[in-house]
């Protein structure tokens, strides 16, 4: 009918090579079916694919992806319409921080400025005393409106991120992933009485309605290629819209199409419940910018607008063709 999908394949840096490199290798084995076939054949696939293992989730995401984006086509609609209503006009960015030494991160927060939102901060790699100390840093720059979500990616045990949770007092601060896992991160929200975020130990779609439904951690983080499409994250983060709990919407860096389709899912969320998206594409080197993320400025981002992604691909974009078909 002259309308075309496209997608992403995004691999989360906790999938292994040699599972990344079987997966490329299997691609005969799940694209060549589909020629002929129906388009909606992608959303079977898709489904098929995330009863897999983890590394499958990336192919159904990218499947379901093209189908959201030729469905959009098709009806004159863009993602975020076709995944509910599109709240947002703009999304707030925010801006990571993964420097260690002190005057680094000086430098890191001064060229950021007071614009953004909300400011990540990585720890948990070095000792406590110097998460305390790069924490105490970062929060003397910055305002009374930004928010710090301290991330320490699991690098805690529960008893380590009580003592340096008790260390502060300030409402600025969002304490992310202390811990490895959900009943560890739960036990230091109830010990601490501090605001949770909760990130990959919620990587399953079942452990992030639990998340919710118990409500013990205040913030959710929704990454629809680790939950293996925007059908499955559309339904969670309407599940926690639901819940009023507030969360976070982004997933591992990508290109512009998985960009875009993470962002128009960030769109339709109500703004009082979103923390903010990100633009994914930022440590990543391109030699085209596809524009799938549009900056507003005062960084602010938002998906492209139009029909589906939104995101025309040039001539040879992504490249040549391996092969082509025709069907009578």
């Amino acid at each position: 009918d002259g309308c075309s999908g496209i997608g992403e394949i995004v691999f989360p840096p906790y999938i292994a090579e040699a599972d990344r490199e079987q997966r490329i290798s299997d691609e005969q084995s799940y694209l060549m079916p589909l020629i002929g076939e129906s388009f909606n054949t992608l959303l079977d696939v898709a489904s098929d694919a995330r009863l897999r293992d983890k590394s499958w989730r990336s192919i159904a995401f990218a499947l379901e992806t093209a189908w959201f984006d030729r469905e959009g086509h098709r009806t004159k609609q863009s993602v975020s319409e076709l995944i509910g209503t599109a709240l947002l006009t703009f999304v707030p960015d925010y801006f990571s921080i993964s420097e260690k030494e002190i005057v680094d991160i000086r430098k890191r927060v001064s060229g950021a400025g007071s614009g953004y939102p909300v400011l990540q901060l990585k720890l948990g790699v070095g000792s406590l005393e110097r998460d305390v100390a790069q924490v105490a840093a970062i929060l003397e720059m910055i305002t009374d409106r930004q928010i710090v979500l301290a991330d320490a990616n699991g690098g805690w045990t529960v008893t380590e991120a009580c003592k340096i949770i008790r260390c502060f007092d300030d409402h600025r601060l969002i304490w992310e992933e202390p811990c490895t896992t959900y009943d560890e991160n739960v036990s230091v929200a109830e010990e601490t009485g501090c605001d949770i975020m909760l990130d990959q130990c919620i990587g399953d779609s079942e452990m992030v309605i639990r998340a919710i439904d118990e409500g013990i951690a205040k913030y959710v983080c929704i990454k629809p290629v680790p939950l293996g499409g925007l059908s499955t994250a559309r339904k969670i983060r309407d599940h926690a819209i639901e819940a009023g709990m507030k969360v976070r919407i982004d997933g591992p860096w990508c290109g512009d199409i998985a960009s875009a389709a993470t962002l128009h899912l960030a769109a339709g969320t109500p703004e009082h419940l979103l923390i903010c998206g990100c633009d994914l594409r930022e440590p990543v080197a391109m030699p085209f910018n596809l524009n799938g993320v549009r900056s507003m400025g005062n960084n602010m981002i938002a998906p492209p607008q139009g029909s589906g992604l939104s995101i025309t691909l040039t001539d040879n974009v992504p490249g040549t063709p391996e092969r082509s078909f025709s069907a009578r």
